[in-house]
């Protein structure tokens, strides 16, 4: 106990040492600094990480949060202590507690998390290291590693756990959700709104034990908005250097997350160009707004093709996979997808199309409404209407490339993940457009109504339309849901099996799915070399497979493998598993 309290002081320290520090230095809002310092210690770490000196800069990092956060004390006293504890920081830091304890025991669930959100994030943890050719776990190479990044920084300090990397997970996307505050603080119904509605897109497709990332970019670009928005007319540049840290963050997190950079750099370079900057300054800004957040990203590119080489990994950005995956579907296949994907906004029973096209409906009416209440000019109303309804068309022109070029041929026929696609950038559009409906509003009494019609959408949403997502912020009996990989941890501990080892698991017995369980079984005996057997007819078979794995675990057996294990001397009853040593042993023994 005493290990863990120390372990988490240290953690602390370091962390709100570092938001100290910007808070002072950047001269944004307190409750701002979480999630910048987050995103911009992540982003240090990752390009570090891709010359393999994580063992560099994370002891750098650690120390000098704790060193920067007491020299900042020390050098501004307790005046500066007080404007950074504000009741906001202080509700985050309970947050904190809360989900720390919510979580002991959690465990990680969900296909697309042992296909590669979790798997990645634990072989990063493991090897210290990004993942290289020899790390077979994690098929989505091209996928870059952002969020592994900051969990990696808070498992190396609390432990690694399933509960811990969800830890880290969720207090990124509440230092998100915290971060919209400084723009209604003194209208309680406004900041209600603002706060629930971050609630509302962070329990999207938000399964109580995933480490998904699609709902993340929602409150990333609402995050950098109103980091944006909360310094514009006073410290503008310490705003736009908050801003560029969440930009670059946001590429990193996913190749689809440059979709919302480039919302987040448009805001950026509407601040910069509306600012009093000189001429020069302005470019300076321009520059390093929109290449950082590009470089960054292109540098992951780059690894990939050096490590890699010519191989082309699912749903790689690459001219290669593109013209596999167009190769391998067939003209029918094609005319199949499009009249499902132009279809499929005109069925209001498919997930995501009432929110669609209530999004496009707020794309118009949100403008037209300030520019009635004399908010607005005609100009503006003009440019948001345009821009918000031509983001949305843009976006849905990538979807479709996305599913002709990157996807396989079945992930296309199914419009595989559109639903959680759709609502999660319909639900930055609209965060953006109640985020102008409420700024455009300061000053006028209005502005509570207009919170409070929000906050009573929101709560009308959460409350009646999906209560079950509400048990993710209270029910640690859903953190618990273990179904998935209960019967392999059960397995691993019962016969002390190592982790790391390569292992064929013969399942013949009582067949399993082929590819999910599997992918279960590498995440939980935390290995890149395991297969599922099943005997054939014909071969040596105990003697082939160790030429090729360490252990043959019988996690199904049946007649054919007990005949097996008999024909080597070995009674079927006491031989869970076998290790490559005690065959080789018994292979010499019988002379072969």
């Amino acid at each position: 106990m005493m290990a863990l309290l120390l372990h988490l002081f240290l953690f602390a320290a370091f962390f709100l040492g570092w938001c100290l520090w910007l808070f002072h230095r950047l001269r944004i809002p307190a409750e701002q600094t979480p999630v910048v310092a987050m995103c911009a210690l992540s982003v240090v770490t990752y390009l570090f990480g891709l010359v393999n000196l994580f063992s560099l800069i994370q002891p750098v990092l650690y120390g000098g949060g704790i060193l920067l956060g007491l020299w900042t004390l020390f050098r501004q006293g307790p005046k500066l202590l007080r404007r950074f504890v504000t009741l906001p920081m202080i509700g985050f830091g309970l947050v904190c507690g809360w989900f720390m304890w919510l979580l002991r025991g959690a465990a990680v669930e969900g296909h697309d998390n042992f296909a590669h959100w979790a798997i990645v994030a634990k072989s990063i943890l493991t090897h210290n290291a990004f993942p290289t050719a020899a790390n077979t776990a994690v098929e989505y190479v091209s996928y870059p590693p952002g969020t592994a990044v900051w969990i990696k920084l808070v498992c190396d300090l609390l432990g690694t756990s399933d509960g811990t990397m969800l830890f880290a997970h969720i207090i990124l996307n509440m230092a998100c959700i915290l971060a919209l505050i400084p723009l209604c603080r003194r209208s309680l119904p406004v900041g209600a709104a603002l706060v629930a509605y971050g609630i509302f897109c962070f329990l999207q497709f938000n399964g109580c034990g995933s480490l998904m990332v699609d709902y993340l970019f929602t409150l990333l670009v609402l995050a950098t908005a109103a980091v944006i928005l909360a310094s514009c007319k006073e410290e503008t540049a310490g705003g736009l250097a908050g801003a560029l840290t969440l930009l670059c963050f946001t590429t990193l997190v996913k190749n689809s997350g440059l979709m919302f950079a480039v919302i987040g750099l448009a805001l950026a370079l509407w601040t910069v160009w509306h600012s009093s900057f000189s001429l020069k300054v302005r470019w300076i800004w321009s520059g390093l707004l929109t290449l950082a957040p590009v470089g960054v990203w292109a540098l992951w590119l780059l690894r990939v093709q050096l490590v890699y080489g010519e191989t082309v990994s699912k749903h790689a950005v690459s001219v290669e996979n593109y013209a596999q995956q167009i190769s391998e579907k067939s003209a029918a296949d094609i005319a199949a997808f499009q009249q499902s994907f132009f279809t499929y906004w005109l069925h209001p029973n498919y997930n995501g199309v009432v929110f669609f096209w209530i999004t496009v409906a707020l794309c118009a009416i949100i403008p037209l409404l300030l520019l009635a209440m004399g908010r607005i000019a005609k100009k503006r109303a003009l440019l948001y209407a345009c821009g918000s309804l031509g983001t949305l068309a843009f976006y849905l022109a990538t979807l479709y490339l996305t599913y002709l070029l990157s996807m396989s041929r079945e992930e296309m026929l199914v419009l595989a993940s559109l639903p959680r696609y759709i609502v999660c950038f319909c639900a930055a559009i609209t965060g953006l457009l109640l985020m102008a409906l409420l700024w455009h509003l300061q000053g006028h009494k209005g502005r509570p109504w207009a919170g409070g019609v929000i906050l009573a959408c929101c709560l009308y949403t959460l409350f009646v339309c999906q209560p079950g997502s509400l048990h993710c912020l209270y029910s640690k009996q859903d953190y618990q849901n273990n179904d998935e990989q209960a019967p392999w941890i059960e397995l691993r501990e019962e016969y002390g099996l190592p982790e790391g080892a390569s292992y064929l698991f013969y399942t013949n017995g009582a067949p399993v799915d082929g590819w999910s369980d599997l992918m279960v079984a590498r995440y939980v005996f935390n290995t890149d070399h395991a297969a599922l057997w099943q005997l054939r007819d014909d071969g040596p078979y105990l003697a082939a497979a160790f030429e090729e794995y360490e252990y043959v675990v019988f996690k199904s057996p049946d007649a054919q493998s007990d005949a097996e294990l008999e024909r080597w001397g070995f009674d079927p009853a006491s031989t869970p598993y076998l290790d490559r040593g005690t065959f080789i042993q018994r292979q010499q023994e019988l002379g072969s």
